[in-house]
């Protein structure tokens, strides 16, 4: 996997200024409700996006996720770069947590193209990842079900594995579509520890 950890001065100048400007960046975050306990507590999940899934971008992801070509992922870096740090978080009082995958589709893959991307988001942010989330081996896979079909497909996907030090956790996911796998990690998380403060941030969202 090293071969994925670009030096910085690699990607500098990747986009070009007429490409960049065609993106529409930090476009209006979405909201989600999630209900805890049979629906006794509702928490509302805010996920900030860098861009919606479209042009370039949503090139660059299926290429780097799907087709293993690391030439697409100073694209997305540049993209992560546009990702303003989440107001009040710093080093001593947030972590990043990039949504898991399963051990099986890591060995299939040879690489976890989250986990990258979290690192760079790591730098950018200059807050540490923290990978305190499992994923159990015998969910399928999300893409092409509806947002019904994900919320049951992912309900019980995610385990806690440590104890965060910090009580602001920074979801992250390279793409987000209905919100069903960032937002059962939430759902996991304020379960385990109620008084978290969790947010959710991603590369693109839109299907």
């Amino acid at each position: 996997m090293s071969s994925f950890y670009l030096s910085p001065t690699l990607y500098f100048s990747t986009v070009c200024k007429a490409c960049h400007n065609s993106i529409e960046w930090q476009p209006q975050s979405l909201q989600y409700d999630i209900y805890i306990g049979q629906a006794s507590t509702c928490f509302n999940l805010k996920i900030q996006s860098a861009t919606p899934h479209l042009s370039y971008i949503r090139s660059a992801i299926i290429a780097f996720k799907y087709k293993e070509q690391v030439d697409a992922l100073p694209v997305l870096v540049h993209a992560l770069q546009q990702l303003a740090r989440p107001h009040g978080c710093h080093a001593g009082n947030s972590v990043i947590v990039p949504t898991p995958t399963t051990s099986n589709r890591l060995k299939k893959r040879g690489y976890d193209p989250v986990s990258v991307l979290a690192y760079y988001l790591s730098k950018h942010w200059q807050i540490p990842v923290w990978q305190g989330v499992d994923r159990v081996d015998d969910v399928i896979s999300q893409q092409g079900l509806d947002r019904h079909e994900r919320q049951a497909n992912i309900s019980d996907a995610f385990h806690v594995n440590s104890s965060p030090e910090v009580k602001r956790l920074l979801l992250f996911d390279d793409v987000v579509t209905t919100g069903a796998t960032l937002s059962a990690i939430a759902s996991t998380l304020i379960q385990t520890y109620p008084n978290a403060k969790i947010s959710a941030y991603c590369v693109s969202h839109g299907k």
